[in-house]
């Protein structure tokens, strides 16, 4: 069981004394949710819109069929509370990818502190703490991976194949990283967007946010990204400026982003199973099929609970949709390789 699963309770204002705590985590353990589930549970968790309304009481009964002592109703605080500890759960035991996923739509759905507190805070901050370990160790070998089974065959071999195993394996993981690294820097020295073959310094912040966010992850080759990956919009933005806002609404970063771009890479919304979860993604949607400028606002709002004024700083900004662009390719890998 969870060090915190009882203080989640409690934080949820559920005695954590009223509950049998070891039966629901055995629960909790019993859930192996697919990758619609993740982003489903995730939408409950945060108390969005669900994409399938009736997953609650799917949730429900498979928890049950592991715990007997879970209520099948009026229990609604408790599913979000147990929805948080599952996908913790699956965070820290599962499969990588699937635990890259979970994370990095429990940190898109936080979106920066832009959205209100969830009911439970400390579990979307146990998922930014996962992808900041993750950064810092993408060049570790994982089980199950390409480079995991080569070695594992090499050392099957015997020698003198068996000698090289590791160091193929070294060379598997470091050769993406070096590549991504070089890239990534000669796109901040260059301070130029490649889409729009021009200055960095001669385009909107919001626009910087927006477009250099994607560039980013279109460079990115090992997820979650690099550790740096803030710093490196952060510096973009800052591209050849005297002064740059403290502060950035979604609004802004929409507007001042050409139309054109926004046309081009966000005129089809995100897998409805991701609705609620990619804000800005979603924003930028809205605002290409709105009538005027201003029309999606509203639309925006009562969606994911978040208004378009709502401000954060420009490299936050930037790095919620650097996240963002990363969750859409996590889930479209896994969706290809089921």
């Amino acid at each position: 069981m969870h060090d915190y699963f009882g203080e989640w309770y409690r934080t949820a204002g559920i005695p954590p004394e009223s509950v049998p705590l070891a039966e629901r985590w055995k629960a909790v353990e019993a859930f192996s949710p697919n990758y619609e589930e993740v982003a489903l549970s995730v939408q409950l968790f945060f108390q969005l819109t669900l994409s399938d309304s009736s997953f609650p009481e799917t949730f429900r009964k498979r928890l049950h069929n592991s715990d007997v002592t879970l209520p099948m109703g009026d229990n609604d605080i408790e599913l979000i509370v147990l929805a948080g500890a599952n996908l913790i759960d699956l965070i820290e035991r599962g499969k990588q990818q699937f635990a890259d996923f979970a994370a990095l739509c429990l940190v898109c759905a936080a979106a920066q502190n832009l959205r209100q507190n969830p009911l439970v805070p400390d579990i979307p901050e146990l998922a930014v703490k996962y992808l900041k370990n993750r950064s810092e160790n993408r060049d570790k070998p994982v089980k199950e991976s390409p480079e995991g089974k080569l070695f594992d065959a090499l050392t099957a071999v015997g020698v003198p194949h068996s000698d090289l195993a590791g160091e193929f394996r070294k060379l598997q993981l470091g050769f993406p990283l070096v590549d991504e690294e070089t890239n990534m820097l000669w796109w901040l020295v260059g301070e130029t967007s490649r889409d729009l073959d021009k200055r960095w310094s001669k385009c909107e912040v919001g626009a910087v946010c927006s477009i250099g966010a994607a560039e980013l992850a279109g460079l990115t080759k090992v997820l979650p990204g690099p550790v740096a990956a803030r710093a490196f919009l952060d510096r973009a933005v800052r591209s050849e400026r005297k002064k740059v806002p403290d502060s950035i609404s979604i609004a802004e970063v929409v507007t001042e982003t050409p139309k054109e771009w926004r046309e081009k890479n966000h005129k089809n919304a995100v897998a409805n199973e991701l609705t609620g979860l990619l804000p800005l993604h979603q924003a930028m949607t809205l605002s290409v099929q709105a009538n005027d400028d201003d029309a999606w606002r509203s639309v925006f709002k009562n969606s994911t609970k978040i208004p378009a004024t709502a401000k954060g700083s420009p490299d936050a900004v930037a790095y919620q949709m650097y996240l963002e662009h990363l969750t859409v390719r996590t889930f479209a890998e896994i969706d290809e390789s089921k």
